[in-house]
């Protein structure tokens, strides 16, 4: 009988130190999920329209939509995780002799697209689907961008490819005074 009652309160140790081997464990994954929601919400950006630059990581921002004759100032602005970086895209219909101007600090990048998401393969480019006076070349700071600096830059849509959709993927680093809060004017 003593034999049978080592077993037991052996088997029963065994159990117990199981039982809080598993809860230990438990509570590490538990810490893990923590630890990566907490990632995931420092590294993911809201917005509408996913947006890839070369050789940047591709990042969410919001759009503004006009059409007809408008202007007025970009309000609803993405944020780059992290950087604190402001973005915005303006997604517009546009075909010979339509003129977007964009006046602020912020390089601007223009996708030939009728919708997002918006990656490199679908670039515009330059002359064959618009011109652009009074900003910079700016492809040395940020890939296939422009950069306005506290002026305006007047974007002249060609129609030479045929009328379509395009998106003006504008991004700021505020350290360096710039804003996606740019004004713009629209006038097919």
């Amino acid at each position: 009988m003593n034999f049978l009652a080592t077993k037991f309160k052996t088997l029963l140790l065994l159990a117990l130190l199981g039982g809080l081997t598993f809860q230990c464990e438990k509570k590490e994954d538990n810490q893990d999920t923590v630890t990566v929601a907490v990632l995931a919400a420092l590294t993911t950006s809201a917005g509408d329209c996913s947006v890839a630059a070369s050789g940047k990581a591709t990042i969410n921002t919001w759009t503004t939509d006009i059409t007809g004759t408008t202007s007025g100032t970009i309000s609803k602005l993405g944020s780059v995780p992290v950087v604190g970086h402001t973005t915005a895209a303006i997604k517009l219909t546009s075909d010979a002799s339509t003129t977007l101007t964009v006046n602020g600090s912020a390089f601007i990048i223009v996708y030939k697209t009728d919708a997002c998401p918006l990656s490199p393969s679908n670039l515009a480019s330059t002359p064959s689907n618009f011109s652009i006076s009074g900003a910079t070349d700016s492809n040395s700071e940020f890939p296939s961008s422009y950069k306005i600096a506290n002026s305006t830059a007047t974007i002249t849509f060609n129609g030479s490819s045929g009328s379509g959709g395009y998106y003006v993927f504008i991004y700021a680093i505020p350290r360096n005074g710039q804003s996606a809060a740019v004004n713009y004017t629209f006038a097919p």
